[in-house]
């Protein structure tokens, strides 16, 4: 059976293995991300496809944050700091003398998923993973849809409340920074606590979850804005795609609470707009595949 290189670059870890026709993992391997030194991420890279690479295993599919425009190069690199600013593909082709695909870490997340995922099958959808920002991909009439320049389906830079912010904060406009697990969940929380500093913000989901189950006002309340903001974004996703079925997906979305409190937030929404009510909602599911779905996508490029 034919296998390939599967490998998730992440803003935490490089996760990698060998992935068959069938999506299924052999021989994973994890290591530390250098966000902060693109170089030495080059470097891992080469390195875990020297270690898959045999005569027979020539194909390299990697999954990477950033837009990725139509020629494989890397308009934006997301975590990754000044990634993009190098020439990704061709520098690892030369030094491996393999062929490798870059996809967009949220586009590997659908192409798993409808592989074989939750959207297997289903040819309208859109995936919404929610991480430290947002990100987004569609599938429409059975195929990805990448845009003109790679960066279809960048919900996280729609804007939520432009109003609300200055020049000094427009970021906080973009709904990565509203409806982002971290950057939106974690900063509205600590911002609350009076923790201005952004690495403050790096609080754990399930702590703040623990507090408000504990009764704590402030985690209580940084919830709620938090679903509202999220149950907008797939609202208005909604609106402009009419997909059949909505992922969502991060670590975020392995909490049944958190998957609770946005479809409960739809619902209140859609109630106050009688044409939202006329046309409803797609089912809002939580993504199938977890980790392995950044290594099972970015495979699939190669699998026909």
């Amino acid at each position: 059976m034919t296998q390939y290189i599967g490998i998730d670059v992440g803003g935490s870890t490089i996760k990698a293995a060998l992935v068959d026709e069938q999506g299924q993992l052999k021989n994973y391997q994890q290591c530390p991300t250098t966000r902060d030194d693109p170089e030495k991420v080059l470097q891992t890279l080469t390195e875990l496809i020297h270690y898959y690479q045999t005569t027979t295993i020539t194909q390299v599919g990697i999954s990477i944050p950033g837009v990725i425009n139509p020629t494989g190069k890397m308009i934006t690199s997301g975590a990754i700091a000044q990634l993009h600013h190098y020439a990704v593909l061709d520098d690892l082709q030369k030094a491996t003398h393999t062929t490798v695909r870059l996809v967009n870490d949220a586009n590997a997340i659908a192409l798993a998923e409808h592989w074989q995922g939750r959207a297997k099958d289903v040819q309208n959808f859109v995936c919404v993973p929610l991480g430290t920002g947002v990100g987004g991909s569609i599938f429409l009439n059975g195929q990805l849809v990448t845009g003109v320049g790679g960066a279809a389906g960048e919900f996280g830079m729609m804007l939520a409340n432009p109003e609300k912010v200055s020049a000094q904060t427009a970021h906080l406009a973009e709904y990565s920074f509203n409806a982002g697990a971290v950057a939106g969940l974690c900063r509205i929380y600590n911002q609350k606590l009076k923790r201005a500093n952004l690495a403050d913000w790096e609080l754990s989901v399930p702590q703040i979850l623990k507090k408000a189950a504990t009764g704590q006002t402030e985690a209580q309340e940084s919830l709620a804005i938090f679903y509202q903001n999220v149950a907008t974004l797939l609202l208005n996703i909604r609106v402009v795609l009419d997909p059949s079925l909505i992922l969502v997906g991060g670590g975020i979305s392995e909490s049944q609470t958190i998957i609770n409190g946005v479809q409960a937030a739809l619902t209140v929404i859609t109630k106050q707009h009688p044409d939202l009510l006329a046309i409803g909602m797609p089912p809002v599911l939580p993504c199938q595949l977890g980790n392995r779905a950044g290594i099972i996508g970015a495979a699939s490029q190669f699998v026909k």
